[in-house]
Formats: structure tokens, sequence, C-alpha cells
């Protein structure tokens, strides 16, 4: 029983850490150049890139990741997607629906700001690209904050510390986004840094010198469609307003983070930590000019009618770390079949342990608490017949 014991927590061990470790960006400092079928680079990103992601380049091209080599990722083209459908069209039927709320929105939205990566810096301008619990990103998130109060909305702007940068921040993190949820935000949004050349973020928009902006998408959860629908909304706003801005979005498809929790929850990349950190404060303002229009428009589109489910209800499903949850029992069973099998030599032998263990050490556990229950219970039976 000892030995099984030990090969349950090992088990459980390795099933977290698998998923933990498919989730994130890269931590070596380097970043991946996509590339189409004829080797023309067409997306550069310092994300962790698997196979199966995909991404929507800045001229709305989507591309699905199908090998990797080295720094070189090869992609393939799913087509030009069309963001019409997503945007603020006076012909859209669901735009004339959704104007009442989007005018409340304007008035008095509330919009939550966190940093999962809360050591994320501008290089040329903090001088490293990382300053544990005190990055350069924080200056950022309060620009993206004051941009935001300039235009009315109510914006609650944590300064939480979720050091180290490792794959477990965004575990630390989810605690900050659940004490955020308390205030009832009408979206929130996750403020970060990428690592990629300055070229690939720099720009000049309406005649200012700014970094642009990519969106991250956790495609892992149930939740996946319905955020990949909002920030298809949110790119639609942007290249009406301010065309170039975004970058693009990543789609990741063993990501999560923490987009299960909030149906309008958005991971921002800033700049690069080559750009400058004034240059990501303008761009992150100018993006600030984007919120009040798509805080006005739930999760609900054309291609996702039944978007605007609450989380946690039934129709939204179970929660990311639940289906995580679920891999790692099934893993788990498995495991034990497996053990009891090799450790036995035979499959009845293997019912045998299994039926003792199940029997005999729940029956330890379990039997005194059903014990005490039962006599709570006839004291309390007693009480009542007198």
């Amino acid at each position: 029983m000892t030995k099984l014991r030990g090969a349950v927590i090992v088990l459980l061990l390795l099933c977290s850490m698998t998923i933990q470790g498919y989730t994130h960006e890269r931590s070596d400092g380097g970043y991946f150049s996509i590339v189409d079928e004829s080797g023309t680079v067409v997306y550069i990103t310092g994300w962790g890139v698997r196979v199966g992601d995909e991404f929507l380049t800045e001229k709305n091209k989507r591309y699905e990741v199908i090998s990797i080599e080295g720094d070189i990722a090869h992609s393939k083209l799913i087509g030009d997607v069309n963001l019409s459908k997503y945007g603020q069209s006076e012909d859209n039927p669901l735009v004339s629906l959704l104007k009442p709320s989007i005018t409340w929105a304007q008035g008095s939205g509330k919009v939550a700001v966190y940093h999962t990566h809360s050591d994320e810096s501008y290089t040329p301008t903090d001088g490293k690209d990382s300053i544990l619990g005190a990055g350069g990103i924080y200056k950022v998130g309060d620009s993206f904050t004051s941009a935001l109060q300039s235009k009315g909305l109510e914006v609650f702007h944590s300064d939480a510390k979720h050091d180290p940068h490792d794959d477990m921040a965004y575990e630390r993190s989810r605690r900050t986004v659940t004490d955020l949820l308390k205030k009832q935000p009408d979206a929130i949004f996750d403020i970060h840094r990428d690592a990629a050349p300055p070229e690939v973020y720099k720009a000049n928009i309406d005649g200012k010198d700014v970094t642009k902006l990519q969106l991250v998408v956790g495609k892992y959860g149930p939740t996946g469609k319905q955020i990949e629908d909002y920030a298809l909304q949110i790119k639609a706003a942007s290249d009406t307003q301010h065309p170039g801005l975004i970058k693009g979005i990543f789609f990741a498809k063993g990501g999560d983070y923490n987009q299960d929790l909030h149906p309008r929850s958005m991971l921002l990349e800033v700049g690069s930590d080559k750009n400058d950190r004034q240059s990501a404060e303008r761009g992150v303002a100018l993006f600030a000019d984007v919120v009040p229009t798509i805080l006005g428009k739930t999760a609900a589109t054309p291609n996702n009618v039944a978007g605007q489910a609450g989380l946690g209800t039934t129709e939204a499903g179970p929660s990311g770390a639940s289906k995580s949850m679920g891999w790692i029992v099934g893993a788990l069973i498995i495991g034990v079949i497996a053990f009891l099998f090799l450790s036995t030599g035979s499959m009845k032998e293997a019912k045998g342990k299994l039926k003792q263990f199940t029997t005999t050490e729940f029956a330890n556990f379990f039997g005194p608490k059903i014990k005490q229950k039962k006599e709570i219970d006839k004291e309390n039976n007693k009480k009542d017949e007198d």
C-alpha cells in the first residue's frame, strides 16, 4: 500500500508539471520567427509556439503552425478573416441591439488591470528587461489606467506582485483576478510586454511614435472560442479607430491565462523588451480609445451566439482548471491500474489488491467520521422526540 501511495503522488506531480509546462511563453529571452509555405516571415513573437497554435496577422490573415525547427516555426495559411461582422457597422443588427449598453459603458464602465509578470521591463528605458517586484510594466499599466479614466471609466489597477517570472505566475495571479472580480468589472486586462526585435512592434500612428500591441488568447479552456471572438471584436474596433495599432492575435492552443474567469478577459503584449517604455505608454494610451467601444459588445457574435452564457454556469462548461483536473484524474486511474498489474503479475491479483485498498484503506479513513455522524444524527433525533 505504501508503494501504491507513492506511485499516486508521483503520477499527480508529473501530470501537473506536464500541463503547466505546456502553456506559457519562452523563458530563454529568444523568440520565434514564423514563416509561411514560401519561407517568408509572417509573424514574430516571444511566446512558446507549439504545433497547432494559430495567429492572425496585422493584415487579418490567419495561419496555423504545422512544424517547428529551432527558432523557426512553419505555418500554413488558413485564410483571410473578414472582421466587418465583428465591427460597429450601422448595418450590423447586433450593434443596434447593443447600442444602449455601449452608451452605458462609456458613462460608468468598470475596468480591471493587473500584471501576471510583475517584473517585465523595457531595457532601453529601465536598464534591463526584468526588475523583480517593480517592473516597468507597472508604469505602462498606469498610463493605460489614466487614459481610461480620462474617458470616464472607473479603473482598478492592481499592483499585486506575482514574482518570480515562471509558469506558476498565472496560478498566483489567478488569486488577484479573483479579488478584482469582486469589483464587478466589465473587462479585465493582463498587461505584459513581449520579447522580440524592436522593429516588430515599432510604429508611428496618428503622428506618434508608439509600440504596437499583440492580443493573446488561451484556447485550452472551455471559453476559448468566447475569448477568441472577443479578441476579434477588439481588433475590428482598433483597426477602425487606429489602423496598425494591433500587431496581431496569437491563439495559444495550450494556454488558459485565467481567461476562463471573465468573458471579457484579455492578455495584452505592449511592445517588446527592446522598445522604450515611453513608446509603450503611448501605444497603450491609444488602445484605451478602443475600450469604450468594445465594452458594449459581449462575447456573442454571429459565430458564437451562445457566447453570453455566464462563466461558471452549465452553459459555459467547466473551467480550465476543472478540465485539467479531469485529465489528471484520468491519468491517475490509468497509472494506478498499470502499477497494480505490474506489481502483481496478473489482473486477478491486481483486482484483489485494488479491492483491499478501496475497502480497508477507505474504511479506516472514513469509518470514524461516519460513526461520528451517525451518533450526532441519533442524538439530534432523540432531542426532536423529547
